[in-house]
C-alpha cells in the first residue's frame, strides 16, 4: 500500500507539468493537421512552460492543472504498489542475510529486476539513435 501511496502522491505532484506536456502534444498535432484542436485555440497558443503554467491558471483556475489526475493516480496505484512489493522482494532474496547493508551493485540488480527495464536497455535505444 505505501508504494501505491508514494505512486499516486509522485503522480499528482508532478500533474501540472504533465498538464503542460500534454497541450503541448496536442498543439503540436494541431499544428501538423493545419487546424486548431479541441481545447486549443490556435496552433502557437502555448510557447513555454511558464507562460502555459500562468494560461492556465488565469484562464482555468488551481484546479486544471489537475484535470485528469484522478483517472491517472487509479491507473498508477496498483502498478507502483506492485513495483515496489516486487523491490523490497529481490532485495530481500539479494541480500546475504547476515544484516549488512546491501551494496550499490546488488541495489541496482534488485531495481532493475523489478522494473523489468535494466538501465542498459535504455542505454542502448540512446546510442541506437
Amino acid at each position: 500500500v505505501a508504494g501505491g501511496v508514494a505512486g499516486a502522491t509522485a503522480r499528482t505532484a508532478s500533474a501540472p507539468l504533465d498538464r503542460v506536456k500534454l497541450l503541448f502534444q496536442v498543439q503540436a498535432v494541431a499544428a501538423r493537421q493545419g487546424r486548431a484542436a479541441s481545447g486549443v485555440a490556435s496552433a502557437r497558443e502555448y510557447t513555454g512552460v511558464a507562460q502555459s503554467l500562468r494560461k492556465i491558471y488565469a484562464e482555468e483556475g488551481l484546479a486544471a492543472f489537475w484535470k485528469g489526475n484522478f483517472t491517472n493516480v487509479v491507473r498508477i496505484f496498483p502498478y507502483s504498489a506492485c513495483q515496489l512489493m516486487a523491490n523490497d522482494l529481490y532485495k530481500r532474496a539479494l541480500s546475504s542475510g547476515d544484516g549488512k547493508p546491501l551494496t550499490v551493485s546488488t541495489r541496482l540488480i534488485a531495481g532493475t529486476t523489478d522494473s523489468g527495464n535494466p538501465p542498459t536497455h535504455s542505454l542502448s535505444l540512446s546510442l541506437s539513435l
